[in-house]
């Protein structure tokens, strides 16, 4: 369509209204316009229905339309000869007519509806969904580990982007969300349940913006294959094989000891595989035994406490003749950047335990051991396993009162750890006898 300009919508007007014929007679023709001479003093020419083209004595040619509203005259400049043809001048002149009829000054209408295209015209680029996605990531990234909102920010551009990135998110409608997502979830259930859940927070947060009046994101019920999925629990390793575990880790001869003391710390800890391989020197203190990770490398974005047992600080003293920089753990490629997690994954299967465990797996096991055990309260359990505590008040209370049975238990667990190393060992050299 025409430039945004008052003579672009009047124009538009008339098409819209189909304003193509005149009530009365028009006086002007092409040729008496392009031949108007300039006079001494400033001309008008009446084309009829208040239309005029005035010239002054400079010589320029202005389209100009006199009408009452309100019992006001008033003047409507249309626009200037020959940029505007006298065709031109006279469809602007139905429409400003057909307006002032219906008691609507023509020019403040024009701007209106000038201020309602643009604004149209900003939704289109502004308010796409991969804009109003990007706001919403920026607004909430903070509440989530950097590896959990890399692998969310990663999952949109894969599966959501190609399709509904560069729609203005107000034209979205639940049908063709329906389409993409079940499209989805025949492949790749868990994804579709992740996308559909990523797509509903970005409409909340468009309709807490007033962007969107409503939130189009279809029921779970949709996704078939995602809903008669089962959630597989992480394997965890028996306890039966703790000894065989760590015995194996102990003895394997290609294995960085930097890598064995990873997943010997995650062991004794019963940290996540991020928080031990991030682990940064300023976070212990050896003396006091305490290792106090800080809130934005922890899941939920609280500060978790380790009280270490004497098995943990015995091992961390021998890793720090190993490690020199800031980094525990570094990274054998980049050193000041820290180990890659997949290093203690990819240990577990190159070396048999794949199958019967996973890496995560290892809180499982120490979990279920302290549980089973009856010595320890599970509120203790779930503080040293750094789960969020719903109470926020009863939580600050817990981790206060629980400092002494949190020392006990890990300590206990170094030791049982110990003891079934030590079983394994000796098993062994039955074997060797024997064979």
């Amino acid at each position: 369509m025409p430039a945004l300009t008052p003579l672009a919508v009047l124009i538009q007007i008339a098409e819209e209204n189909r304003l193509t014929s005149d009530d009365f007679t028009r006086a002007l023709s092409a040729v008496r316009v392009r031949t108007a001479k300039p006079a001494d003093a400033p001309m008008k020419l009446a084309d009829g229905g208040g239309l005029t083209l005035y010239i002054p004595p400079t010589g320029a040619k202005v389209w100009r339309y006199r009408y009452r509203l309100a019992g006001k005259e008033q003047t409507l400049t249309i626009g200037s000869y020959p940029d505007v043809s006298l065709e031109h001048a006279r469809i602007a002149h139905r429409a400003a007519r057909w307006l002032v009829v219906r008691g609507v000054h023509p020019l403040k209408h024009a701007e209106g509806e000038i201020s309602r295209q643009h604004a149209e015209a900003q939704a289109m680029t502004v308010n796409t969904f991969r804009a109003v996605a990007e706001a919403w990531l920026k607004a909430t990234d903070g509440n989530l580990a950097r590896s959990t909102a890399k692998h969310r920010a990663a999952m949109l551009s894969k599966h959501v982007m190609p399709a509904l990135g560069s729609r203005p998110i107000a034209e979205i409608k639940r049908k063709e969300q329906h389409s993409l997502l079940t499209d989805i979830d025949k492949g790749s259930p868990v994804t579709a349940k992740h996308c559909r859940g990523y797509i509903k927070q970005i409409f909340e947060f468009a309709e807490d913006a007033e962007i969107v009046d409503a939130n189009p994101t279809p029921r779970a019920g949709v996704l078939v294959n995602a809903a008669n999925r089962r959630e597989v629990p992480r394997k965890a390793l028996p306890l039966a094989r703790l000894g065989d575990f760590l015995k194996t880790l102990e003895d394997a001869p290609e294995t960085d000891p930097l890598t064995k003391a990873a997943l010997r710390l995650l062991v004794l800890t019963w940290c996540r595989t991020s928080e031990v391989v991030g682990a940064h020197w300023r976070e212990f203190d050896l003396e006091a035994g305490v290792w106090v990770i800080p809130a934005e490398r922890m899941k939920a974005k609280e500060a978790h406490t380790v009280r270490l047992s004497r098995q943990a600080v015995e091992l961390l003293q021998e890793v720090r003749q190993l490690s020199t920089g800031s980094v525990v753990f570094p990274n054998r490629r980049t050193p000041s950047k820290p180990m890659h997690r997949m290093t203690l994954t990819n240990w577990r299967k190159r070396w048999g335990f794949a199958e019967q465990m996973d890496v995560h797996g290892l809180r499982a096991m120490a979990s279920t051991w302290a549980n089973e055990s009856g010595k320890y309260r599970p509120d203790v359990v779930e503080v040293a396993l750094a789960h969020r505590e719903g109470d926020r008040v009863r939580a600050a209370y817990n981790r206060a009162q629980f400092i002494e049975e949190l020392r006990q238990m890990w300590q206990d667990w170094a030791d049982v750890c110990d003891e079934k190393l030590e079983v394994a060992r000796a098993a062994n050299v039955v074997e060797l006898r024997a064979a």
